[in-house]
């Protein structure tokens, strides 16, 4: 959530000290978990080996993935990032870690133990490793020899990271003075065009060099690549939060970038059908895909500071809250779907038209249930609902 800032310490730049509401990073965070849905379902019919797939499969679909897979989750990195500088703004960091275990702690731990179990269970039944019920599953998930060799988090690695990336921000949350000239010396690197070319460089270094070497593991311990990219998006979103010459930078910038992205997109798709595109080291193929990551990113929040500021609607508000908890859900909610829609052998197009729809429902659905119920809310991270206020009996 982006949320309505308090005003920052002294010292920093007059635009930051304004109250807002950047209504445009809500309205892209929750476009892109959107978009997270339709990737899962894309990835149930994919040749890539995921928890479950279909009957159906399609080698094309690895061109159609890319039409979002570069630059998606960097985008919510940055958007993180950012929410974390404008919810941390005058707030002492011990306040600000406070908060955020209390919203990311209860989900990660119902998560890993009551949903990721469940996808686990079908995924380990499907692929014929696990013969037994779901609950001699959790028997053998959760003894002592399974533990030490590590639970599986599944999509619940993004919520870990963006704990882990909230940890590491704390000393800039801490002496503010630090962040203050980071964040000046980061708006006067990247003015103008700059701000398309540098992080695109440094991107397709780090594509080039750490993503060829190591891959990318979604593992904390030993993911390099994606702490290289993902962490310093978080950051970047963090220390420019409150820039508005950057912001207005990317706005100027969002026709060129989207004239990059929709060429590098055209490449990427080119370079994964041709036999010949991984050559040289995959060098091409991994600066093309760097370079329309970050145009992407810059061509979408451009578009969406010109077009979706505003004041916050009441969708706007049921949305950015129903987010987190669909987040949380509908991984759990896809694979059970295609578990139990399999074998019916629905032609491609129904069942995957099904599978959108189920998962967008039964997510939404178990919002507006846990949203209901105090008592689970905190699992689901959402805000305790707040108590009435006793009558003052003076006013009787």
């Amino acid at each position: 959530m982006t949320p309505t800032a308090p005003p920052p310490p002294e010292g920093w730049p007059p635009e930051s000290r304004a109250v807002v509401r950047r209504t445009d990073l809500d309205w892209v965070r929750v476009g892109a978990f959107g978009l997270l849905i339709l990737y899962h379902v894309g990835l149930v019919y994919s040749p890539y080996d995921w928890h479950i797939r279909s009957t159906h499969t399609f080698d094309s679909m690895r061109q159609v993935l890319l039409l979002t897979q570069p630059w998606r989750l960097t985008l919510l990195f940055l958007i993180s990032g950012a929410a974390l500088g404008f919810v941390s703004t005058g707030r002492g960091a011990a306040s600000v870690l406070r908060a955020r275990a209390a919203r990311l702690g209860p989900p990660l731990l119902f998560g890993v133990l009551v949903l990721v179990p469940i996808q686990a269970w079908i995924e380990a039944r499907d692929k014929g490793s696990w013969s037994g019920g779901l609950l001699d599953w959790m028997a053998h998930q959760f003894s002592p020899a399974r533990m030490a060799d590590g639970l599986p988090v599944n999509h619940l690695w993004f919520v870990i990271y963006i704990a882990a990336y909230t940890v590491a921000a704390m000393p800039l949350v801490a002496w503010p003075g630090l962040a203050r000239r980071l964040s000046d010396s980061l708006d006067r690197a990247l003015r103008g065009w700059r701000l398309l070319v540098l992080p695109a460089a440094y991107l397709i270094v780090v594509r080039c060099w750490l993503y060829y070497y190591e891959g990318i593991t979604n593992n904390l311990i030993d993911d390099g690549y994606n702490h290289a990219q993902s962490l310093a998006a978080f950051l970047f979103g963090f220390l420019l939060a409150r820039r508005d010459s950057v912001w207005d930078t990317f706005e100027r910038l969002r026709w060129p970038a989207l004239i990059v992205a929709a060429a590098t997109l055209a490449m990427a798709v080119l370079q994964a059908v041709h036999p010949g595109g991984g050559a040289f080291h995959e060098i091409p193929r991994n600066s093309v895909f760097a370079l329309d990551q970050w145009a992407s990113i810059v061509a979408i929040l451009g578009f969406a500071r010109r077009w979706l500021r505003g004041p916050q609607t009441r969708l706007l508000r049921y949305l950015n809250d129903a987010v987190f908890p669909c987040y949380l859900a509908h991984q759990t909610v896809l694979v059970v779907a295609v578990w139990l829609l399999r074998p019916a052998r629905l032609p491609a197009p129904l069942e995957m038209l099904s599978l959108v729809a189920i998962t967008f429902a039964v997510s939404l659905l178990t919002y507006e249930i846990v949203r209901r119920i105090p008592l689970i809310r905190p699992l689901w991270g959402l805000k305790s609902l707040a108590r009435p206020r006793p009558a003052d009996p003076a006013a009787a």
